[in-house]
């Protein structure tokens, strides 16, 4: 469409005179949020001439485009006479430039739980660019217990209650140009009617609107597409772990109707990463069964390009599987095996073979980076490929984020994202992407060498997602229980300031974790730092069979 003003759909109340008077005195008379549009259309430019006429813009308002009223967000306002005549009093403003616009695809999806919000931004990712999660309200538990009696089914029960996630899905065809000069409103900087050498610029014009009309398109038919596909491969919301992991449990009725019919032996889950499928371990059978299998698993999603198997253990103090770590069972041969991997929006670079990365992080990774206050200085040490510190950058307005990481695999990952995090159009943070990646500091190194030549009492926020040392971790564990690193990264923390230390405990030591307390308690005690004051405990994922990452957030008093 085209429209004249300020270009946002919005309008002050008219009752509200006093603010309005000021806004206007601001811009020397102008109305703020005018906003008029024209020749509205939603389907292909199919008379160039005509549409772009701009000497009919008035007595012509649809241009053969949609024949519906053009005036915009005051469509709907029926009578009313105050709105009526503030139109009249401002119709000088469509004099003004006129501007081509073409809206991309737009849609935001209020889901129940952050599940199935992580289902729908899978199902979105493969069609749209501008995916993740704006805005999150996990506050059920006094609903629930206000319904508890109720014989309402569940989805009755949350009905207008209950935990919400808002998912934003954007599409990147856009287009705002302008079609005229303020001095002759009338006179087309591309087209004029009285130039017949311009119609081919007209026929341009037509082209670049058609060309993201058919792409927009063939988006919105590829991601209802994958909806659908919901219907013939059901999928529980319950399975779901994290923003991009996709797991299938032995309990899951397609799942046992899929083994019957096909013979083979699909693993009970695996994750995703990227376009990566990830199989814990080789399935069953030969060679060529299991080529069956990840041929029958990556053709369960278009956007899964290849799948592979571990065979080697996480026994290096990198947490990764090294050269020759995986068995490519199915999908183009890919070496390295390197992908990029998104998370409500934000992009990271994994190099699979030579990194530690799990997406069924991806819940407590948002839960970090909605605990950032404006203004922080944030440490994250162990960074790996970078996902807390790329969130933390993107999504809040940290006054700087240093990651330190010894992997230079890991640490060219993140420097790589980085790079495309200067383009990201899903960032939240003020300035945006540019901004994000301005913030983000990267030094390569053992934290053991680079955390003691940082100032002390510099950061607001450390986070530690720490790595598993094999036995030496656990309540069985015969090593320090990460006393060394605790040593050197505590003096830098402010007073009351606060750290997220990752640690590892067996299923009886939940919910307390008094053993990763009292390591905290004694380092502190052993340097002089003084008390200090847990202020979460959380389980954040399972690492064998009872036995769980946690985290601690604490403070230091001093």
């Amino acid at each position: 469409y085209m429209y004249c003003g300020d270009g946002i759909k919005s309008w002050h109340s008219v009752e509200n005179s006093q603010v309005q008077e000021a806004e206007e005195a601001d811009n020397g008379g102008t109305p703020a949020g005018f906003f008029r549009r024209f020749r509205v259309n939603h389907d292909l430019v199919r008379f160039p001439r005509r549409f772009f006429d701009l000497t009919t813009i008035e007595s012509d308002p649809s241009g053969g485009g949609d024949p519906i009223p053009q005036i915009g967000q005051f469509d709907q306002l029926g009578n009313n006479a105050q709105f009526a005549a503030k139109l009249q009093e401002n119709s000088h403003q469509s004099t003004g430039p006129v501007w081509l616009r073409f809206e991309p695809f737009i849609l935001h999806v209020m889901c129940r739980s952050m599940k199935s919000a992580s289902v729908l931004m899978n199902l979105a990712r493969p069609s749209f660019k501008n995916v993740g999660l704006t805005s999150w309200n996990d506050n059920v538990s006094e609903r629930r217990n206000e319904l508890k009696s109720s014989s309402k089914n569940d989805n009755e029960q949350l009905k207008g209650g209950g935990p919400r996630y808002l998912v934003s899905i954007v599409g990147d065809e856009g287009l705002d140009t302008p079609l005229s000069l303020p001095a002759s409103p009338d006179r087309g900087l591309f087209y004029d009617p009285r130039d017949e050498a311009s119609v081919k610029n007209a026929e341009w014009l037509a082209q670049l609107v058609n060309e993201r009309h058919t792409r927009n398109w063939k988006k919105i038919d590829r991601f209802v597409q994958a909806i659908r596909s919901l219907d013939d491969n059901p999928v529980d919301a319950s399975t779901i772990e994290g923003a991009d992991t996709f797991a299938l449990h032995q309990t899951d009725d397609s799942l046992k109707s899929a083994r019957e019919a096909t013979g083979l032996p699909i693993p009970r889950s695996f994750d995703v990463v990227g376009d990566v499928v990830i199989l814990n371990s080789l399935p069953e059978g030969d060679r060529e069964t299991q080529r069956m299998v990840g041929e029958w698993i990556t053709g369960r999603n278009k956007a899964w390009k290849i799948c592979i198997a571990r065979v080697n253990n996480l026994a290096t103090s990198d947490r990764c599987p090294g050269e020759g770590g995986y068995v490519q069972l199915a999908g183009h041969h890919r070496n390295p095996i390197v992908t990029s991997h998104y998370e409500y929006g934000i992009k990271a670079v994994i190099d699979l073979e030579h990194c530690f990365f799990s997406p069924r992080m991806a819940p407590e990774r948002l839960r970090l980076s909605q605990s950032v206050a404006r203004g922080e200085r944030v440490l994250v040490i162990f960074a790996g490929v970078g996902m807390e510190a790329l969130q933390i950058s993107a999504r809040t307005e940290a006054k700087s984020v240093l990651a330190v990481e010894k992997n230079s695999a890991a640490v060219e990952c993140l420097r790589r994202a980085r790079r495309m995090l200067e383009r990201n159009k899903t960032a939240t943070c003020p300035g945006g992407g540019e901004v994000a990646a301005q913030k983000l500091q990267i030094e390569e190194g053992d934290v053991l060498e680079i955390l003691p030549t940082l100032e002390e009492d510099s950061f607001d926020r450390i986070v530690a997602p720490r790595p598993k040392e094999g036995v030496a971790d656990g309540d069985l564990g015969t090593g320090d229980a990460g006393k060394q690193f605790l040593r050197v990264m505590l003096p830098l923390l402010k007073s009351r300031g606060e750290c997220h230390w990752y640690d590892f405990a067996a299923d009886h030591e939940l919910p307390h974790c008094e053993r990763t307390r009292n390591t905290i308690q004694s380092v502190c005690d052993e340097i002089g730092l003084g008390n200090v004051e847990v202020i979460h405990v959380a389980k954040v994922g399972s690492v064998a069979k009872r036995q769980f990452r946690v985290c601690l957030d604490f403070r230091i008093i001093r």
